[in-house]
């Protein structure tokens, strides 16, 4: 059994690299390759949420950090698997779509005996495609399993640390917190309010799932 942490760990590593093609995908706009509008949405959507997992696998480590950059991480990703799974069932729509086309547009010139191996191909490339499919969904959803359930250790882990006033290396959880929290709140210029705004959705993630979890 791989412990959940490696397991979180891991699974960030994957959905990183990932994200990570969706500017590739963004790049195709002045690569001149064709990309509808949903193609484009779904990258944007990549490399916006790219810095979120990013950013909650370098403080996987870091307290207090971990426990707000990882509930942000945890709701991004439930969303993003939600999202995927839609988008997941327009490609399959899309991709049959053109082969049905494609299909009807050279079936007037072709023999039976064509058209019989074409049926079979289509049927084996719809197996394989509905197979893969369906795996990478279940896979996705056991994914999304895991990260919750490492949220939810973290956030009881949290409030047993709180209720016991557990102090490490001389300096309480809550005192650091309160550092950066002040650090955020006096940052100034436009990344300071980035900052802020980042730093406030973390919280609210926290505090949302706590509310969920108890």
């Amino acid at each position: 059994m791989i412990p959940l942490f490696i397991g979180v760990e891991v699974i960030l590593g994957i959905t990183i690299l990932n994200k990570a093609s969706g500017v590739y995908g963004i790049l195709s706009l002045f690569t001149g390759h064709p990309i509808n509008f949903w193609q484009w949405l779904y990258n944007l959507l990549a490399i916006i949420t790219l810095p979120v997992y990013v950013s909650a696998l370098i403080n996987l480590k870091t307290k207090p950090r971990n426990l707000r950059k990882i509930s942000l991480a945890t709701i991004v990703y439930v969303l993003d698997t939600f999202i995927g799974s839609l988008y997941t069932l327009y490609f399959i729509y899309f991709w049959f779509s053109l082969e049905e086309g494609s299909v009807k547009s050279t079936g007037a010139d072709l023999s039976s005996s064509t058209l019989s191996s074409q049926s079979a191909s289509a049927a084996r490339e719809l197996f394989i495609t509905l197979g893969t499919t369906i795996s990478v969904t279940f896979i996705r959803l056991y994914f999304t399993l895991v990260i919750l359930s490492f949220a939810k250790a973290l956030l009881k882990q949290n409030r047993m640390e709180t209720r016991y006033n557990d102090v490490q290396n001389g300096t309480s959880s809550r005192s650091l917190e309160q550092e950066e929290e002040d650090e955020v709140a006096n940052a100034t210029g436009y990344f300071g309010e980035f900052r802020k705004a980042i730093f406030d959705l973390e919280v609210r993630s926290k505090e949302y799932l706590d509310d969920l979890c108890n």
